[in-house]
């Protein structure tokens, strides 16, 4: 089976994570660590209420600016020194992703708004539960030595509880990271 881990996030973000918790628990963060070969993949997604403590869109330019400083907040998470990893890419929910400008002008890769067209008329409050979304991807020199991986914004959500699921190469597993902590060892 070679199925790249990669291939699987979304994947199990998608039916794993769905059946562990109640989609969208404000206080409850999901998070995934998933190493194949020589790459580190990190995803996080976390209700927006408890990014910006609310879930609507900016009323104004300061609103803005301040949620754009909330969402900035979630920043790299750090793997182990010892690993070597660098950064190769990074993709976190940006304020324009979440509250499109409503001028029905969409961009070409914003993938999956067509489908959902039907619903999104009918239940507008719905439209807005939303959460953050962002993943990491690393390439790591001694991916052996990864340890642990740090994740210094949760300090700055302290509301979040972080549900981690593990993709490692001794195996598959599932982590915890109750409020505060900032740590995660993969040891």
């Amino acid at each position: 089976m070679n199925l790249s881990i990669r291939g699987a996030i979304p994947l199990l973000f998608a039916t794993g994570l769905a059946q562990a918790a109640p989609v969208h628990q404000h206080g409850r963060a999901e998070a995934a660590v998933a190493v194949d070969d020589a790459t580190l993949t990190l995803s996080f997604r976390a209700p927006l209420m408890d990014i910006l403590g609310v879930e609507r869109a900016p009323e104004s330019e300061a609103e803005s600016h301040h949620f754009q400083e909330q969402l900035d907040l979630v920043v790299a998470p750090l793997p182990a020194e010892a690993a070597g990893c660098t950064l190769q890419e990074e993709k976190v929910t940006d304020l324009a992703a979440l509250f499109p400008a409503g001028d029905g002008h969409h961009h070409a890769d914003d993938h999956d708004h067509d489908h959902d067209h039907d619903h999104d008329h009918d239940d507008h409050h719905h439209a807005h539960h939303q959460d953050l979304e962002a993943t990491w991807t690393y390439q790591c020199d001694h991916i052996a030595e990864l340890n642990a991986v740090t994740w210094p914004f949760l300090a700055d959500f302290p509301s979040l509880t972080t549900e981690v699921i593990l993709l490692l190469p001794s195996g598959q597993g599932a982590r915890t990271l109750n409020s505060g902590d900032t740590r995660l060892p993969l040891e």
